[in-house]
């Protein structure tokens, strides 16, 4: 779950960042910190639904007695 936090960490500061009444004063500095951060949460988006896609493979293979396991290079 490494990943998970450290995802959750850089989206804090990403927030943070956008929060800066200083963006107000360069409206290209601004754009480019709005761009940055719509790039963050699309790849955001994308490893949360591997990470949903890992478990839900997970929990389909204990489902089934760990018949899937082997096949799924996710043996134990």
């Amino acid at each position: 779950m490494k990943l998970m936090e450290e995802l959750e960490k850089t989206l804090l500061d990403q927030i943070e960042k956008l929060n800066d009444d200083s963006l107000a004063d360069n409206p290209d500095a601004a754009r480019l910190q709005i761009e940055k951060s719509k790039a963050m949460s699309d790849l955001a988006g994308k490893a949360i639904d591997l990470n949903r896609l890992k478990l839900d493979i997970y929990k389909e293979a204990n489902a089934n007695g760990g018949v899937y396991e082997k096949l799924l290079g996710i043996e134990e």
